[in-house]
Formats: structure tokens, sequence, C-alpha cells
């Protein structure tokens, strides 16, 4: 399938980091360059895009084994690297920045999970098989894609299907085996033209997985199973499009070794429009929008998936409620294209804690209630922005944005005292105990963004940019509300303003292609989850902070042979306290090596991080090795529409671990929770 869009050399460098698509099996002697006219171009969608600050790519063809959800196959993007405490729910960080420093747009709609652990992170939430193209923006790229994501974005994007001439329908499946904690994956989708513009869609995945090993052969509490199902009815026809989106997402009996508790239960559902209609009435050319709805029931406990013999029984039923919109008009002024829009975006969180005989709190006794964890906390943020971009000369593109957010945050059960007899504090007066403050008034903020990036094509295949943001995101649910003995979140703590400066050049040649980004953030009220100043307790305050670092790419091609890289250097200083700042990955890359001619390729792939010893005590597991481990994969196109991909990961059966990885709380023995060790894969995509 091809998609038609306008490209320019600025943006466009062909699969710079990783060899993870079916294209390559297939276009192997395609070189690296592409034409200089910067009219409309055709791209095709299952092949990466790589800019210096972005990447593109759709969900299928990887060349690795069924990732476990949308944080697993986001982690081998180049420059977003995860971290785990199990095998499901990994978190995504980029340019050291993670949870809502990032922004997770899935159809144009947001969605927070509803574990305040981070069991259910909104890329694990996100309906990645469903989604036609992926969008990886390291950095504040722009003031279109709602308040915060400081470090970045991710884009789910979806568009109505392309029916062949006289065909009605089409269909794919994909399914794939694992040895490493035998996973299953079995998914597929279909679409079918209903006539007259008007088309349906529906999509169903189920993953599942028993706990894996690591290289020393020790298992890993890690077993899930997922099950995903949407359905969209749409219609797109003389430029009037509009789809109606409906998902539910189950995620069952998934462990955590690095947690105390489990989920035997976490429930999505989503409702979504969206759409837009293309116009010539002078200067616009185009509005669009959507609505959304989401709510997220989250469970963890101690016991139903555990041996609960020698622990008192705990239980945490949660609630993650998220509405809102977007509309946006859409200018031409010759020179110049205009994006001028409103967003909203309100998110109602509500978690309580139950102790006590099993029997009890599985029926949420309140005599048995010992926490409200979210006192029903609301977090509402609307937002104005406008963005340009002007076109100063044949060569120069000027970027130019600024966005206003108005947010409003509240806690309605910030005084209840627990029922249980147990419990004699409210969330007020554990705010009172670390800050001397209350939240019986809502807090208001009124937060400014913009961002400026000039863009120079130095010839018809170089570009060099440099761009500076001021960008602002507000405090979550935790680091404002929590409300626990040992956590403890601050209301009163104020947003981070984020000033970045970055410069970068990318270079597509005739068969090798190079990019290139340096970057510095100053962080004025970095947000701190503080687990030092305050023994036994963590607490949250402003600090100011530095965040820097480097990204490179590159890609060579000839005869067949393919060799690729990526390296990512990321540095975090509290300059407030003069440390290190927590969960900053270390230097890491990969480097990749494949031939292939006509329906085959086959390869290999070096991943590698060194030492990070750069550590906040207080949160990080401690020092973590570097690690060296090689993939080895391959793929074969049985048939036209038919691809085999096959390989092992972790070769050599290497006993490591990501430093962003959570301590193994169920087996104090292992420091972090590791890796999976060596795990040989298969998988079948066909489309019919």
């Amino acid at each position: 399938m091809y998609t038609h869009f306008p490209v320019r050399l600025s943006a466009t460098a062909l699969l710079l980091g990783s060899l993870s698509t079916v294209a390559l099996a297939q276009d192997a002697d395609t070189p690296l360059a592409i034409d200089a006219d910067l009219g409309e171009i055709v791209v095709k969608t299952d092949r990466p895009v790589a800019g210096a600050s972005s990447y593109e790519f759709t969900p299928t063809g990887q060349m690795s084994t069924p990732a476990a959800d949308g944080g697993a196959l986001l982690s081998t993007v180049p420059g977003v690297t995860a971290g785990r405490m199990g095998g499901h729910g990994l978190e995504l960080v980029i340019r050291g920045q993670s949870q809502n420093q990032l922004n997770i747009i899935d159809a144009g709609s947001f969605t927070f999970g509803g574990c305040p652990n981070r069991m259910d992170p909104p890329a694990t939430i996100a309906n990645v098989a469903s989604a036609d193209k992926i969008i990886v923006e390291r950095g504040y790229a722009s003031v279109t894609y709602g308040p915060g994501g400081s470090g970045g974005t991710v884009i789910l994007e979806r568009e109505a299907p392309e029916f062949e001439d006289g065909k009605r329908w089409e269909a794919e499946i994909r399914t794939g085996l694992s040895s490493n904690s035998n996973t299953r994956e079995m998914g597929g989708s279909f679409s079918y033209d209903l006539g007259h513009g008007f088309y349906v869609e529906g999509s169903g995945e189920v993953r599942t997985a028993d706990n894996y090993e690591d290289g020393d052969g020790n298992e890993i509490r890690s077993a899930y199973t997922q099950k995903t199902a949407g359905l969209t009815f749409g219609y797109d026809r003389n430029g009037l499009d509009l789809a109606l989106d409906l998902e539910r997402d189950r995620a069952e009996d998934v462990l955590f070794a690095g947690a105390g508790m489990d989920s035997p239960l976490s429930e999505t559902n989503t409702i979504r429009l969206r759409g837009g209609i293309d116009l010539n009435q002078g200067a616009l050319r185009r509005i669009e929008g959507n609505l959304y709805q989401s709510n997220v029931d989250h469970v963890m406990d101690n016991y139903s998936l555990r041996d609960p013999s020698a622990m008192m029984g705990m239980i945490a039923p949660t609630t993650s409620d998220t509405w809102g919109g977007k509309i946006e008009a859409q200018l031409d002024f010759g020179r110049t294209r205009a994006k001028i829009g409103v967003d909203h975006l309100s998110n109602n969180r509500f978690a309580e804690g139950f102790m006590g005989p099993i029997a009890l709190i599985e029926a949420y006794d309140p005599s048995r209630q010992v926490a409200l964890t979210w006192p029903d906390v609301t977090i509402a943020q609307t937002g104005l922005y406008g963005e340009t971009e002007t076109d100063l000369n044949d060569r120069t593109v000027l970027k130019l944005g600024a966005r206003y957010d108005y947010v409003r945050a509240t806690a309605g059960m910030a005084d209840v005292v627990p029922s249980s007899m147990m419990a004699t504090m409210s969330a007020n007066d554990y705010y009172t105990a670390q800050y001397g403050t209350t939240f019986d008034e809502a807090r208001e903020e009124h937060n400014f963004s913009g961002l400026a990036r000039l863009e120079y094509e130095l010839d018809a295949a170089s570009t060099v940019f440099f761009g500076v943001s001021r960008s602002v995101r507000t405090a979550d649910a935790n680091e404002r509300a929590m409300a626990r003995a040992n956590w403890v979140g601050n209301p009163d703590i104020d947003p981070e303003k984020h000033t970045q400066v970055d410069i970068g050049y990318e270079t597509v040649r005739a068969n090798w292609s190079f990019n290139a980004t340096a970057y510095v953030d100053r962080v004025d009220d970095y947000i701190l989850r503080d687990a030092f100043s305050v023994p036994g307790v963590t607490t949250y305050r402003n600090v100011s902070a530095d965040l820097k670092g480097v990204e490179l790419s590159g890609a060579w091609e000839n005869g067949g042979w393919q060799v690729l890289g990526d390296m990512t250097w990321t540095y975090g200083q509290n300059r407030t306290d003069d440390r290190p700042l927590a969960q900053i990955p270390p230097l890491q890359g990969k480097i990749t090596m494949s031939y292939g001619q006509d329906a085959w390729r086959a390869g290999g792939r070096v991943n590698w991080a060194m030492e990070q010893d750069r550590i906040d005590p207080s949160r990080d597991p401690g020092v973590t090795p570097g690690y060296v481990t090689l993939d080895l994969f391959s793929s074969y196109e049985v048939s036209k529409n038919a691809v085999l991909l096959a390989g092992v990961d972790n070769v050599m059966d290497e006993t490591y671990a990501n430093h962003l990885s959570r301590s193994n709380s169920y087996d104090p023995t292992l420091v972090q929770v590791n890796e999976p060790g060596r795990t040989f894969y298969v998988k079948l995509e066909a489309r019919f």
C-alpha cells in the first residue's frame, strides 16, 4: 500500500538506526537517495523514515521477538529507551525524560493509566496494532501536540483504507511465537468498503506469555495476557473524513518482578470521534478535530497471583478517566502555512487501598479501607495555540509556535479519612505534615510555551537546523496529590519550565545517509521525586536541572549489503543539590549489518550500552554494568502478500539489565529486573 504526501528533504532520511521492516527484504537494491524535486513524492509506509530528531515507521515487520506492548515496540526506535519491572508495561524514556514529560497520542486522543506505580503506562494501553503509522518526535517539536511533551511525543496515526479497483475488502493476519517465556501472539484486522465513501474496520489481538528466564537461567516474574479489540465506522470522500472508534484493551494476570504487587486485571475502554474537512475558502484550507473519552479500571494486589500464606492481604482498585478534544484550522498564505487551534484535556484519578483478610478486602469492605492514594484528583488543561511555517527563500524555512495552557487541579476527597480503624490521617494530613499545606482549594496555573526553528538546505541532499523552545508541563496526580505514609505529593508544586536549544544536521546521499543532533535543556522548577531529603518518605520539590545529549545515526548500502547504526548519549544533573538525576540512560546504541537479494534478507544486530555510574542512589537500583548483546534475524517473502520472519535475540545468552529497570523486589538477590536471555522466535504476516 502506498501513501502520497508531501515530504520536505529536511524531514527525510531512509532507515537510520535499526533494520526493522519487511520492505528491506523486498527493496534491497533501492538506493538511499531521494529525488531532489521537493514536490509530492511517494513514500512506502512500511519503510522507516528517520530524521535528526524524528522517526517514522509502521508497527508490522519488526525483526525481533514479538513485542509485549507498545512500550516494548517503541524501545527499538533510535533514541528511545525503556525501563521494565516485568514483561509488560515498559516505561519509555526519551532524552532523559519519561512519564508525562512525554506525550503519547493515539489517533488524536490521550489516555492515562490507572496505576500509581505505573504498571500500565500510556504506551502499554495504546492500540499500536491499529496504527497505520507511528511518529516519534524527540524533544519539543510542535505546540500543536497538546500540553507538556517536553521530552518528546509519540503519535499513532490512522488513515482511511484505500481499496483496489474492483475489491471491496482487505485483511491482514499476524502470528508469532518465541521460545523464552513461551510468548504467543495472534492478531489481525480487516476493512470493508460499504460504498458511497463509507467503510468499516475491525481489529483484534491476543498476546500471552509465561515468565521468561534471564541469561543465568533465573526465572523473572513477567507473565501476562493482553487482549485488544477495535471497531471503526468511517466516511472518506470529497475532502470530508469522519471516523468513530470503539476500542477495548484488557490485561490479565500481569506479573511484576519489580513491584510488591501484581495486576490481576486492567481494563481500558475508549471512544473517539475524529475527522476533518478540506476547504478552499481564501486562506482557510482545512478544519479538523476530535472528541474522545477513555476509562481505565485497574486492580493490583499482593495475593491472587502469588502465595498469600505469609503476607497480609492488600488490594488497590483504581480508576483513571480521561476526556478531551481539539479543533484546529489550517491556513495557507502562500509562503506561510499556519495552524490555529484550541484543545482540552481532563483526567480524573481515584485510588484506594484495602488491607486485611482476603475475603473482606476482595469485597472492598469499607472497614478495611486504609488509604485514599489518589483522593479524587482532577487535572484539567485548556490550551490555545498557533504555529506557522514560512519559506523565507528556496532553501530556508522558519517555524514559529506559541501556546497558552490554563490548568486547574483539584482533589475532591483530600479531607476524607479512610474508613478503617487502622487509618487516622486524610490526604490533607499527609500534605500538612510534609509541606504545611492542604488541597482544599483548587490550584490554577497559566502556562506559556513556544518554539522557533530555522531549517536551511545546504544542498539538495543536506539540511541543517537550529531550534529553541520553551515548554511547560504541569505536575501529574502522583507529583501533586499522592497520599500515603511513605509517598506524599505536593499540592503546591510548580510546573516544570524547559528551555531547550538543539542543533542538527541531516544528509541523504546516493547510498549512505547520516543524522546528528545535539541539545541542551535548562530546566527551571524541575519536579524532583525526592527519596533522600525526608528519611523513609518520598516527596516532591522543585529544583534546577540540566539535561543535554547527542543523537547520531547513519546508514550505508551497496549491492545488497546494508550497515546501519545509531548512538545516544544523555546527561542529567540536579544543579540545586549538585548530584546526578535519577533514571538517566547511559551511552548506548546499535549496529546492524545484513545482506539480502530478491525475497530474502538475513543479518545481525549488536546492541550495546556503557556502564552507568552517574546515579541517584536513593532512586536508582545502583551502578549498572555495560553490556553487549547479539541478535540474528532473517526474513523471507513467501508470496507477494506474505512474509516469514525468524531469528534469535541475545544469541550469547548474556545476563544484563537496562539501567532504567526497577529494583527486583520479588527476588532481592537480583539487583534489577534483568532482560530476557536467549530467545528464538518466528512470525508470519500476511495480507489479503
